[in-house]
């Protein structure tokens, strides 16, 4: 189902594929081994996030590729009321406005008293986009502290890729998880 909201939702957190920026920060002394169960955060997203994570339907999809992705990393949904992780999942985004001024234009020349004078204005081009956020945390549910965090950062292009940016950007985050541990 297409809500009329779904666009806005996509510019305000991500779009096109070829300017995802990722990164992942965690605990290094966490037991990411022992984390087997996990459950999303009661704390719905509050007014300060982004409209698209308030979105219900765009929160859907986040919530299902992430949900998707835990499975496929072993991670089960809790039934037992005592996750080991809680999900929490932010968004945000800024309006941007790109101005090119090329400094030349192809016009007609009028000639003056002193010579060649172009006629027109200077290439102008104006670019409006959204940079998007997506942030990802895990939160161990014993110690209430941030073990992981994951986020996607990207600029939009189009509306009409939406779940598929959503996947991209959740699979390329969590490809990070759990993390390698450092060689010694």
């Amino acid at each position: 189902m297409r809500h009329a909201a779904l666009p806005a939702a996509l510019c305000a957190l991500l779009g096109g594929c070829s300017t995802l920026r990722t990164s992942v920060e965690y605990n290094p002394k966490a037991d990411f081994s022992s984390y087997k169960t996990y459950a999303w955060s009661s704390v719905a997203p509050g007014p300060e996030e982004a409209q698209a994570i308030r979105n219900p339907a765009f929160y859907a999809m986040v919530r299902t590729a992430v949900d998707r992705e835990l499975a496929a990393r072993g991670l089960t949904p809790d039934t037992s009321g005592r996750p080991d992780l809680f999900v929490i999942a932010h968004g945000m985004a800024q309006n941007r406005i790109e101005v090119t001024s090329y400094g030349y234009a192809y016009a007609p020349v009028y000639y003056g008293p002193y010579g060649p004078v172009m006629v027109g204005p200077a290439g102008v081009a104006v670019r409006q986009y959204r940079d998007g956020t997506l942030l990802l945390d895990l939160v161990d549910a014993k110690t209430n502290q941030l073990v992981w965090r994951g986020t996607a950062s990207d600029t939009v292009s189009s509306t009409s890729e939406v779940q598929g940016v959503v996947n991209n950007a959740v699979r390329t985050i969590l490809a990070e998880y759990p993390p390698k541990k450092a060689s010694s």
